[in-house]
Order: structure tokens, then C-alpha cells, then sequence
């Protein structure tokens, strides 16, 4: 049955786990689609940096989608109230950008409404609901195992991006090795973007180095602390198992003082009768004496 129960248990805590890692990394996503959003409506960049960020659009408003529908099978809504209520999500889901990409004059009045995609940042985190249990749980458990995926993750998909919307990066492997020396804050500069997505991007980049630094180095920190007080609660057993020790020794001993002094009390009312024995013993031959005295004197007076 114990079996049991924590085969439920470490079933749920990795259930946990993988929706708080879908959560961060559709966050991930929705931030660079919607910093190619603002690149979109304040730039003027090629066609073929529209088209490549509209099919990214279109990529995150599918993946975007999905996670509705996962929120809608595990609510206890009906469809129309569901509807009502994620309205903006349902707005948010839909790609402007690739539906509208040969028709740049609608489309730079309609791809305005992208930005309520911003909202779906909310809705990963449950804040309209002010629910922050399983954060905290996620973030004190699984952070370093999780940050290391989410590294990984946005190297691949930032090196990919920027392949993709920057000439200065010939190479794939280019973009890895920019991103990799800008998010460990070393910046050799031998390679760096020129248009101005790909400097979004490295300044995206930036940001996200400092967030990994900052995050990885306070995380050591408290696994550093967490050893000190492991090694401090050890020690504190010890000593309080020792005291425990001495407190049954000293227990002991006050047993054992407790029946000696019982036969320090038994002998001494031994002694006491012996000597009660003897002042009544001596008592009655003084009396005796005294008598034999009285007697005699009075024969002589006679």
C-alpha cells in the first residue's frame, strides 16, 4: 500500500513537473513572438524576415492553441462559457501575421491585435487566479534541472532564429557560438548582428544570460547553504543524541545512589534499634545497680 501511494505520488510530482516546463517554455515562445511582433509594426525589414517570422507566428499560435484546448478538457467549463471567458486567448491564437502576409497594407493594420498574446504570458501562470503553490514547489525543487533544459532550449531556438533573420551569421553553428559566449557574458565580438532583429535578438540574449547567470549562481548558493545546515542539523543530532547518552548514564547513577542510600537508611535503623537496645539495656542495669545500693546501705544502718 506504501508502494503504492508513492508510486502516485512521484507520478504527480513529475506530472507537475513537465506542466510547469511546458508553462516556461511557452513563455519562452510567446516572448520572442512578440518581440518579432514589435520588430514587425516598428521596422521595415525583407520579405523574407516577414515571412520567416510570420511562420514562427504560426508555429507558436498552433502550440498556443493546443495548450487552450489542454485548459479547456481539464475545466469544468461548457463550451460557451469557456468561450466567453478566454476570449482574449482565443484572439491571441490566431496568426495575423501569416494569414495576412502578402497583403502588407491590411496587415499593418490588423497584426496590431497580436500583441494581446502578451495575455497568454498570464494565463500560463494562473495570476488571474493568484495561484503561485506550484511555482514555488517547481522552483524550489526542479530549478537546476529545469534550467539546464531551458539553456539548452534557447540556445537551439535563438541560434535557428538568428540564422535565419541575420546575414552576419553564415553558419549555424555562427549563431550557437553567439549565443553561447553572449549568455555566459563573455562577448568576444568576432562575430556580432547587423540588422535590427538580430540585434533584438543579441540584446534578448543578453538579458537571458544575466537571468541564467543570476539564477544558476543563487541556486549554488542555496545548495551551498542547504549542505551547511544538513552538516549543522548533524551535528546538533549528534550532540543531542550524546546528551540523550548522558542524561540515561546520569540515570543510572541516580539509581543506583537512590538503593545505596535505602541501604544507608536500612543500616542506619539498624544501628539506631541496636543502640535504642542498649541505652534500655543499660538504662535497667542502672536502675539494678542503684537498687542493690539503696539495699545495701539500709542493712548497714541496721
Amino acid at each position: 500500500m506504501n508502494l503504492k501511494s508513492m508510486n502516485i505520488n512521484m507520478s504527480e510530482e513529475n506530472r507537475r513537473l513537465l506542466l510547469e516546463l511546458k508553462d516556461i517554455i511557452l513563455i519562452i515562445l510567446t516572448l520572442i513572438d512578440f518581440i518579432f511582433i514589435f520588430i514587425i509594426t516598428v521596422y521595415d525589414i525583407s520579405y523574407n524576415e516577414l515571412r520567416f517570422m510570420a511562420l514562427f507566428d504560426l508555429i507558436v499560435c498552433v502550440v498556443l492553441f493546443f495548450n487552450l484546448v489542454y485548459i479547456y478538457r481539464h475545466s469544468n467549463e461548457s463550451p460557451g462559457t469557456f468561450i466567453r471567458t478566454h476570449i482574449v486567448d482565443i484572439l491571441s491564437i490566431i496568426p495575423f501575421n501569416f494569414i495576412f502576409l502578402r497583403y502588407l497594407a491590411i496587415f499593418r493594420v490588423i497584426r496590431i491585435i497580436k500583441v494581446l498574446q502578451v495575455f497568454q504570458i498570464f494565463k500560463l501562470y494562473n495570476i488571474r487566479h493568484y495561484n503561485f503553490g506550484a511555482l514555488k514547489y517547481f522552483v524550489r525543487n526542479r530549478l537546476l534541472k529545469v534550467l539546464g533544459i531551458l539553456i539548452v532550449f534557447y540556445i537551439i531556438l535563438s541560434s535557428v532564429i538568428l540564422f535565419k533573420i541575420d546575414p552576419s551569421f553564415t553558419s549555424l553553428f555562427d549563431s550557437v557560438w553567439y549565443n553561447i559566449v553572449t549568455l555566459t557574458g563573455v562577448g568576444y565580438g568576432d562575430i556580432t548582428p547587423l540588422s535590427q532583429p538580430g540585434k533584438i535578438m543579441g540584446m534578448l540574449t543578453i538579458i537571458m544570460g544575466v537571468l541564467f547567470i543570476s539564477i544558476f549562481t543563487a541556486a549554488m548558493s542555496a545548495l551551498y547553504m542547504e549542505k551547511q545546515e544538513e552538516d549543522t542539523r548533524h551535528a546538533i543530532k549528534l550532540y543531542v543524541n550524546e546528551l540523550k547518552n548522558r542524561n540515561k548514564n546520569l540515570q543510572k547513577e541516580i539509581i543506583k545512589l537512590d538503593k545505596d542510600i535505602n541501604v544507608l537508611h536500612e543500616k542506619l535503623d539498624d544501628v539506631t534499634q541496636l543502640l535504642d537496645e542498649e541505652i534500655k539495656k543499660n538504662s535497667i542495669d542502672g536502675v539494678n545497680d542503684e537498687t542493690r545500693r539503696s539495699t545495701e546501705d539500709g542493712r548497714g544502718r541496721r
